[in-house]
């Protein structure tokens, strides 16, 4: 397992509220910055990166930067029950992954499943193959460096 699961980690990403969030997916859409995962039948996942972070999300991003020195964040918003995401996949750096509205799951190549409550942290090494899945509602933060 090269993962590191830390549960209940960050208060204020607990915080993080679906108005912020629609604010900020509103200026992306408009500034056209956004990124969509969609399958015909299936709920989006629109995915943030612009750093634009209205309120809660300003709060979030400040509680991890002080913690973690981190310098990226991209928001994953999942509209519904097995909503489409990546599927599989790995990533070219370190990210840590913080649950802030509703739940999901990630899959690990090893065999493990972990489950991301609100305010749990998931630290996921560069090169880890993993797969979320949705099955609810949901906004997660990822965070990672440059």
């Amino acid at each position: 397992m090269n993962y590191k699961f830390i549960p209940d980690k960050y208060q204020l990403c607990k915080n993080v509220t679906w108005e912020d969030v629609i604010n900020k997916m509103d200026v992306e859409i408009y500034n056209q910055s956004h990124k969509l995962i969609v399958d015909y039948g299936i709920a989006p996942t629109i995915i943030l990166h612009e750093d634009y972070y209205p309120g809660s999300i300003s709060s979030a991003f400040n509680e991890v930067q002080q913690d973690l020195n981190i310098e990226v964040l991209h928001i994953y918003t999942s509209l519904g029950r097995n909503a489409k995401t990546f599927g599989r996949h790995c990533d070219t750096m370190d990210v840590v992954i913080v649950q802030s509205i509703g739940r999901i799951y990630y899959d690990f190549d090893c065999g493990s499943r972990v489950e991301l409550n609100p305010g749990d942290a998931l630290h996921i090494p560069k090169g880890i193959y993993h797969n979320p899945i949705v099955f609810e509602p949901r906004v997660t933060l990822s965070f990672s460096w440059t």
